[in-house]
């Protein structure tokens, strides 16, 4: 009878890492796609500020604020947009269970 639950062990221990895995690698390329985002994001945002402050002082006219505010707020909706598909995603996966958080 030991003879079979060695192998048994070893064949469930073997299958259930296979399957944490992949789990592993897929949760890490949606976590690192949501980091990307979210530094495109602020990285766009800084650049917007800039744009903000010029407008407030008068260094940039209506039609170039028009455009430029436009063109933030297309790209920032999108990148949100992809951003809130991966956390959900994320979510569905249980990427975020066992996870501490710092806040905690």
């Amino acid at each position: 009878m030991l003879k079979y639950i060695i192998p048994l062990v070893f064949i469930v221990g073997c299958t259930r890492a296979e399957k944490v895995e992949p789990k592993i690698n897929e949760c890490a390329y949606i976590l690192t796609r949501i980091v990307n985002i979210q530094e495109i994001r602020e990285a766009s945002r800084k650049d917007f500020h800039i744009t903000v402050e010029d407008k407030r002082v008068g260094k940039v006219s209506n039609a170039i604020w028009r455009k430029e505010r436009d063109r933030w707020l297309a790209q920032e909706n999108k990148l949100a947009t992809t951003a809130n598909y991966l956390y959900n995603e994320a979510r569905a996966k249980a990427c975020f269970d066992n996870m501490e958080d710092e806040n905690e």
